[in-house]
């Protein structure tokens, strides 16, 4: 089983162009105006009166929709507004002095997207303010596993000292807080042997977790430390998962466009000819739906305008000796959905069971979206969208893939 993980410091920011519930983040909305931003400098959570926060945001449209700028703002108080000098993308800079007015307080920072057809979206940052770093120490046993079976536990205590009292100790995992872990009462006001166990689910096999423990102390201090600990799934599975798979549009220099579903391999265009027995998706982004498309080899209008010869020579697709033909369905699945597949037969079940017609492509394609198909060696899989480098035919996509082995 391959597994290709990426470890990257962003979040995605999505806005439905009326109005939306945002219950679930994980739902992209039709018609949404949608940006990606990354943390060039990871934001802190927590500093004192003699530091500064430095905003360093690069800001990429994921949708159609073209970006004409980024507020930054504190209280209703505009602080930084950033133009874009590229339609799809603006770099955001801004370092904010700390006063000692602040002390105490979490200040919220929001960050307002907006389109040129006056759309916006908005995106609160947090850092909480101290008065000094706190002297908190939370240690983590070197005993503590790395990783367990899915059908096993993680048990063990964390010693916490503190030089004032001790108010909460908290446990997040994936900034969603464990509350049956959540301590607020201690025997010895300055120091606690906390324990920390976790069980994993279903849904956790083959991830690796990241959990946050979190010390504040009477005066309001904070301190943080993570733990990771990554699940084995206990029983050999009869799929492949292939995680944080990049797929590169057509003009992607970063990754190849072409994936493998017996391996998990990609490949870029150089030598794919030689490959082309192996190739099940293709990957491309269309300039005139502005999105990303997954199709079939044997879809006749990427190799006749996009994949061509006039452009890549030998390796055109039209030079292909094998072109499999893949029938895929778009469908709808949540992520929640998506992990707890833990079978051949239930990623089968979902396109067999599926009333949408079979294609040779996906159609336009956004975060969240979800294709299952059939390869021409008769293995059903399923893809998941994580998330989109750029809305452009340079970028990539990022995805998940199941598929029967």
């Amino acid at each position: 089983m391959k597994n290709i993980s990426v470890k990257t410091f962003m979040f995605i920011l999505l806005l439905a162009l009326g109005a939306c519930k945002k219950d679930d983040e994980n739902t992209q909305l039709a018609n949404a105006f949608s940006v990606k931003v990354t943390q060039n400098m990871a934001l802190p959570y927590v500093v004192t009166s003699k530091d500064d926060i430095v905003f360093d945001l690069t800001i990429t449209s994921n949708s159609a929709n073209k970006i004409k700028d980024a507020v930054l703002s504190l209280d209703g108080n505009d602080l930084h507004t950033a133009t874009v000098s590229d339609a799809n993308q603006v770099t955001l800079q801004y370092t904010y002095e700390v006063t000692g007015t602040d002390i105490g307080k979490s200040l919220i920072f929001r960050l307002t997207v907006s389109d040129e057809q006056g759309n916006s979206v908005d995106k609160d940052l947090t850092v909480y303010i101290q008065s000094a770093p706190a002297d908190i120490n939370i240690a983590i046993p070197g005993e503590a596993p790395t990783e367990i079976k899915d059908n096993e536990s993680a048990n063990f205590d964390i010693a916490v000292v503190s030089e004032n009292d001790i108010k909460y100790i908290k446990t997040f995992l994936d900034q969603t807080e464990i509350t049956s872990l959540t301590k607020e009462t201690f025997a010895s006001p300055k120091e606690d042997t906390y324990h920390f166990t976790y069980q994993p689910t279903v849904a956790d096999a083959d991830k690796t977790l990241s959990f946050t423990i979190e010390v504040m102390d009477v005066l309001g201090n904070i301190v943080k430390q993570t733990y990771s600990l990554n699940i084995i799934r206990s029983q050999e599975a009869d799929f492949n998962f292939y995680t944080d798979v990049n797929l590169g549009a057509q003009r992607s220099t970063a990754f190849g466009p072409f994936f493998n579903a017996s391996n998990g391999e990609v490949y870029i265009t150089t030598g794919a000819a030689a490959k082309s027995a192996g190739i099940d998706l293709i990957n491309f982004y269309s300039g005139s739906t502005y999105a990303y498309n997954i199709t079939s080899p044997t879809l006749a209008t990427v190799a006749n305008n996009v994949y061509t010869v006039a452009t890549y020579g030998e390796d055109g697709m039209a030079n292909w000796s094998v072109k499999n033909q893949t029938l895929i369905k778009k469908i709808t699945l949540t992520r929640e959905e998506f992990d707890l597949l833990a079978s051949s037969a239930a990623i089968q079940a979902l396109y067999t069971g599926s009333g949408v017609a079979e294609s040779e492509t996906s159609g336009g394609l956004a975060n969240n979206n979800v294709i299952v198909f059939k390869t021409a060696s008769g293995k059903y899989g399923v893809l998941y969208v994580k998330s989109r480098s750029a809305n452009a035919n340079t970028g990539y996509l990022t995805v998940d893939i199941k598929v029967q082995k």
